[in-house]
């Protein structure tokens, strides 16, 4: 049946123009390219899509728009350099499905209209870093904004202040300096209560890109001074 639906939409959409679609229905896939990411099946089709811009700015060219509420195969990456909507503004855009290195995009834009402005962004879905590491897994959240907690970092690289982090379900890629901020990795071992980002595929995987340094926070140390007396002594109860 689904496949019914979206046969009859691939061909509503080859002759009235620009197919009226979910981010999910341009994004949602379960077949693997060549270059082991997840081509959709609506690549080379004119569509309009209408979310919320979660960020902006990404490598210079492009923002990432995101249903209104956040989930699987609910986020994408905009390649344009025209328009320029701020965060939080709810968009209705037509443009052309594409692969960018291996990454899900809209790209040559035809229009882009703003519905309205201010609005509040979907809450970060939480993941694992093991899901990340997974490719077929990680599709899903290509272009979703997302969440790790609880992760330590195990590995540094150089490629544009790059790090790996593990929530002990596996080990995955944090890129920062991709929405032009200057921030440097930070040492083996650092523990992040919580990394809040987008996920892309870059390099043949899948990464998570922090928006900015406040979506990075360092788990503090607790200190024996605010410890609950009452809830260390429960334990011998």
């Amino acid at each position: 049946m689904k496949r019914i639906i979206w046969l009859t939409c691939l061909l509503l959409s080859l002759c009235l123009g620009a197919a009226a679609l979910t981010i999910y229905d341009v994004q949602y896939t379960a077949s693997r390219g060549v270059d082991g990411s997840y081509p959709s099946p609506w690549l080379g089709k004119q569509v309009t899509l209408e979310g919320i811009v979660t960020a902006t700015g990404y490598r210079g060219a492009g923002f990432f728009l995101s249903e209104k509420v956040s989930g699987a195969w609910r986020g994408i990456y905009v390649l344009d350099s025209r328009h320029h909507p701020a965060v939080g503004s709810y968009v209705r855009l037509t443009g052309e499905v594409a692969e960018n290195y291996g990454m899900t995009c809209l790209r040559d834009l035809s229009s882009l209209k703003v519905l309205d402005r201010n609005r509040t962004l979907p809450s970060p879905v939480v993941i694992s870093t093991g899901q990340l590491a997974n490719a077929m897994e990680a599709e899903a959240y290509e272009g979703v904004y997302v969440r790790l907690v609880n992760a330590s970092v195990t590995g540094v690289k150089s490629r544009n202040a790059s790090f790996t982090v593990n929530d002990g379900s596996g080990q995955c890629g944090v890129t920062l300096q991709s929405f032009g901020d200057k921030a440097s990795a930070p040492a083996v071992g650092t523990q992040f209560a919580q990394i809040v980002g987008l996920v892309t595929f870059s390099y043949g995987e899948y990464q998570l890109n922090p928006v900015s340094a406040g979506g990075m926070q360092v788990q503090q140390p607790v200190s024996v001074q605010n410890r609950s007396w009452g809830k260390i002594k429960s334990i011998y109860k």
